[in-house]
């Protein structure tokens, strides 16, 4: 990992969005952001609503939230997509299966450490729902996900484009 001043802040914290809403119209933009890279149909507005759902007390879905000195660098969600009926998401075997989504770290941040950090907060909060492993689909960052314990444990097509559905043991 490359150190520089701008990833050595003491400042450092993982939260829920809901305890952090004035952050909420950045990660809806960022959440379209990715959509409209992967090819998804998305619109700003659909984004904030789904978004609106993160908000509310339930466990899942959730959002947290990256700060380095209070301000917002990056940003990932778990998701159940069980309830869905389209085929945007590919079937797993688990009968309540959690998704790794939306992992975002701002430009200016990456290459610090957040997204692992991030990525690891997600697992923890999986862990307390007593879940035993997390899912997600990538088509651009497999690699990122395997140096980091993800198994390929298939391949399909979400909105035209090859993915690899992903699978890591919690």
């Amino acid at each position: 990992m490359i150190t520089t001043a701008r990833c050595q802040s003491p400042a450092f914290a993982v939260i829920p969005l809901q305890d952090a809403p004035q952050h909420f119209s950045q990660v809806a933009s960022w959440h379209h952001q990715e959509c409209e890279r992967q090819g998804l149909k998305s619109t700003l507005v659909l984004r904030q609503q789904r978004l609106m759902l993160h908000m509310q007390t339930a466990s899942i879905p959730t959002t947290l939230v990256a700060l380095v000195n209070q301000q917002l660098v990056g940003c990932v969600s778990l998701v159940d997509y069980t309830y869905r009926t389209s085929q945007r998401m590919p079937k797993v075997n688990s009968p309540s299966p959690l998704w790794l989504s939306n992992l975002y770290v701002d430009e200016v941040h990456r290459r610090c450490g957040i997204g692992n950090q991030l990525i690891d907060a997600a697992k923890q909060y999986a862990r307390l729902l007593n879940a035993d492993e997390l899912w997600l689909s990538a088509s651009d960052f497999t690699d990122y996900y395997q140096k980091r314990g993800w198994s390929i444990e298939r391949r399909t097509r979400l909105a035209g484009r090859p993915v690899n559905v992903m699978r890591v043991l919690l």
